[in-house]
């Protein structure tokens, strides 16, 4: 198989990639159109069966997505060691998301068996992250002149004013107060984090300079802060945004990518908040809400690291500002796909029945 991939060489290589992604994105809205049918006919003709269609469903959308996700990053990830930009830099990176990755999993684990043990992980976890992060910062170079900051004292106040706004509505609204296990929303994170990076994949169009609209990749994950709060949500938004550092990978600048992946992803998770808004009094209007904040403070994340980072791709006539507020709307455009999609499902009480039914709310719920 190496020999093979090696034989493509980049071109054949982003050849295949390009007509697998088109493909996909047929075949994922073929079996949307297919599941979503079956529902309603398994609901009308066989009720009592529902159960039974729904598990057998979540398995098939499960594989799919994690078949998908792995043969497309075979010649992702083919092409990148063709082209031999798989360097230091990025393996130290690497590491430090891999270490991320492994905390979240170690403490998750930990939560659900050991409450000790899982507060002297979660300390040490935490201090490991920060002390690597740090020798990323100050270690690290830029890619290039080009690259380097417009302002590292600006990028660095703005990045954490960013990161305390994200923060503290996690903090203060962001509470999960349903009933449902630790367990199960465990579970629903990782499935709805394996379809994002599914319907990542299957992209509308693509930008020159990085960026792309695609098949409402968000919404798994708004549906999920939705369902179990911002705390969780913001949680699976960094452990996503740590895959699509992976999948592929810009790394110019260790704040950009701060910034680019676990900041912007992680934002998705402030949909969330909506669970303890008591104001928006019906499911779609939270789900509006939630969407057009979780992606107003993605569009945040991407723009400081377009105007700290990558002025110098400023076309003619722009400024490094009026460049990055204009390039990034991108976000907003699969802002709309969302909207559009996540509409049309909170529009039915069926569908939005089901969708309260994962995690519902009582008077005498313990949180997770």
């Amino acid at each position: 198989m190496k020999e093979f991939l090696k034989s493509l060489g980049k071109d054949g290589l982003k050849a295949a990639y390009n007509a697998l992604s088109a493909f996909a994105l047929y075949l994922t809205l073929a079996l949307a159109v297919v599941l979503v049918a079956a529902y309603f006919i398994v609901k009308v003709k066989a009720n009592d069966k529902l159960g039974k269609f729904k598990t057998i469903a979540f398995g098939i959308t499960v594989g799919y997505a994690v078949t998908l996700t792995a043969c497309i990053s075979l010649f992702m990830l083919a092409r990148l060691g063709i082209k031999h930009e798989i360097d230091g830099n990025f393996y130290l990176i690497l590491g430090f998301f891999a270490l991320l990755f492994v905390y979240a999993v170690t403490t998750t684990i930990l939560a659900l068996t050991n409450k000790k043990a899982f507060n002297v992980c979660n300390y040490v976890g935490l201090s490991a992250a920060a002390i690597y992060g740090a020798i990323l910062l100050s270690v690290l170079p830029t890619a290039g002149e080009d690259y380097a900051p417009l302002s590292f004292a600006g990028m660095y106040v703005f990045s954490a004013l960013l990161i305390i706004a994200i923060a503290l509505p996690t903090i203060f609204f962001g509470k999960d107060e349903g009933t449902a296990s630790a367990t199960k929303s465990i579970a629903f994170a990782g499935v709805s984090i394996a379809i994002a990076f599914a319907l990542s994949y299957i992209k509308l169009f693509s930008l020159p300079q990085g960026g792309s609209v695609t098949l409402a990749s968000m919404l798994p994950l708004i549906i999920y802060a939705y369902v179990f709060g911002a705390r969780k949500g913001v949680f699976a938004g960094v452990i996503y945004g740590i895959l699509q550092c992976l999948q592929n990978p810009q790394i110019y600048q260790p704040m950009q990518v701060i910034l680019d992946y676990p900041v912007a992803f992680g934002a998705i998770g402030l949909a969330g908040i909506v669970k303890n808004l008591h104001f928006l009094k019906t499911p779609l209007v939270k789900f509006i809400f939630g969407a057009t904040i979780a992606c107003i403070g993605r569009y945040a994340a991407h723009f400081l690291s377009g105007y700290y980072v990558f002025s110098s791709w400023a076309m003619e006539g722009y400024t490094a500002l009026t460049w990055s507020l204009v390039y990034n709307l991108f976000v907003i455009v699969d802002l709309v796909i969302v909207l559009a999609v996540g509409c049309a499902l909170f529009a039915s009480k069926g569908i939005t029945g089901q969708i309260e039914s994962i995690n519902p709310v009582t008077d005498n719920a313990d949180n997770d």
